[in-house]
């Protein structure tokens, strides 16, 4: 691709002169995980995030901003860090840790008025295929999904499986869909809670609640924007509170792209094949429409020597280091500026 990329620059020092430590936050932004528990663990406790030998929050981490870019299950055969034993159980730890920290932050913050630190997880477009994968039993016992499995799992045309059925075209499209999960990382998913019924009571009840509530399609720290890729289309180049503001059917269509797209690395996203990324001076305008000054993505693995990727002269910063172990996180000290932490997805509106 000819976008120039380069090493990331060496974070500049916060003048302490000029503002106190208590106003300066720390960002750790993590990629894409797929499975790989260790990683996170890794990640979180160099970072002093958690303590020690737990999964507890370091209560004297405060002013702290973690954000993670989506892609948190679905293993595929990738390298992993810790046990390759152990590699089942990853997705569950993954989802599970995401949850409890979550709810540990909001007791924290309620205890302490002076604690303030969040979590922001963002959408990928695994975990919206697994979101989507679940809907399959609105129509389909769960007998039924097994016997079509095990039909395809021997070779049987998918055609033929689903033959008998009985089922509606938009239902065939659904079960189509969640056969694309399934066999790119979803079996693995679901094995790391057992059995099909184990995953699918997880989604009934609290874990896929949550997962419905707190995954965002991005968020706005530090005047950057962090979302699992950034949109092809220039009529999705709009700021936060517009995106949030769209028509049912619109916000649908630039959920897709903030999920899929990768024009950005100069691929189409549709059919994989190579296309002129964007220039510089649509990058310009893609960050002037969205009132950022930068992005932070994940999506696309790009070659790199486990540190985040900078491309466009800094102003896009690629944090999908999967299946690399030992690789970095994004993380920069910074003193807010006015509003920050703008959510992309209006939770009140069950979106």
């Amino acid at each position: 691709m000819d976008t120039e990329v380069k090493e990331p620059k060496e974070e500049e020092p916060v003048e302490e002169s000029s503002e106190s430590p208590k106003d300066t936050r720390l960002l750790v932004a993590i990629g894409d995980l797929h499975g790989d528990y260790y990683r996170l663990e890794r990640l979180l406790r160099e970072s002093e995030l958690i303590l020690p030998g737990t999964a507890a929050w370091n209560p004297e981490a405060s002013n702290v901003d973690l954000i993670l870019i989506g892609d948190y299950v679905d293993w595929r055969n990738e390298p992993l860090e810790g046990p390759q034993s152990e590699w089942v159980q990853g997705a569950k730890r993954i989802l599970d840790t995401l949850y409890s920290l979550h709810h540990q932050l909001e007791t924290l913050r309620e205890q302490n008025k002076a604690f303030d630190s969040h979590i922001y997880t963002i959408l990928g477009n695994h975990d919206e295929m697994m979101l989507e994968a679940h809907t399959v039993f609105s129509f389909l016992e769960m007998g039924q999904l097994k016997e079509f499995l095990a039909a395809v799992g021997q070779n049987r045309h998918v055609r033929h499986a689903i033959a008998g059925l009985g089922l509606e075209q938009n239902q065939i499209e659904r079960l189509l869909k969640f056969l694309n999960w399934y066999v790119q990382g979803g079996q693995a998913t679901v094995e790391g809670y057992g059995e099909l019924e184990d995953w699918k009571q997880a989604m009934d009840t609290e874990m896929g609640d949550f997962l419905r509530q707190h995954l965002r399609l991005g968020v706005k720290v530090n005047d950057r924007l962090f979302a699992h890729t950034a949109p092809d289309p220039k009529h999705f180049w709009l700021p936060i509170d517009e995106i949030i503001e769209l028509p049912m059917e619109q916000y649908k269509l630039a959920k897709e792209s903030f999920l899929w797209s990768r024009k950005i690395w100069g691929y189409d996203y549709c059919t994989g094949s190579r296309t002129v990324p964007f220039t510089p001076e649509e990058m310009d305008e893609m960050l002037e429409g969205m009132g950022v000054k930068g992005v932070v993505v994940g999506h696309t693995p790009l070659p790199h020597d486990g540190k985040p990727v900078v491309a466009y002269e800094g102003r896009v910063i690629n944090i999908d280091l999967h299946a690399f172990p030992g690789s970095e996180a994004f993380i920069e000290r910074y003193v807010p500026e006015g509003k920050k932490l703008t959510p992309l997805r209006d939770l009140s509106k069950g979106r």
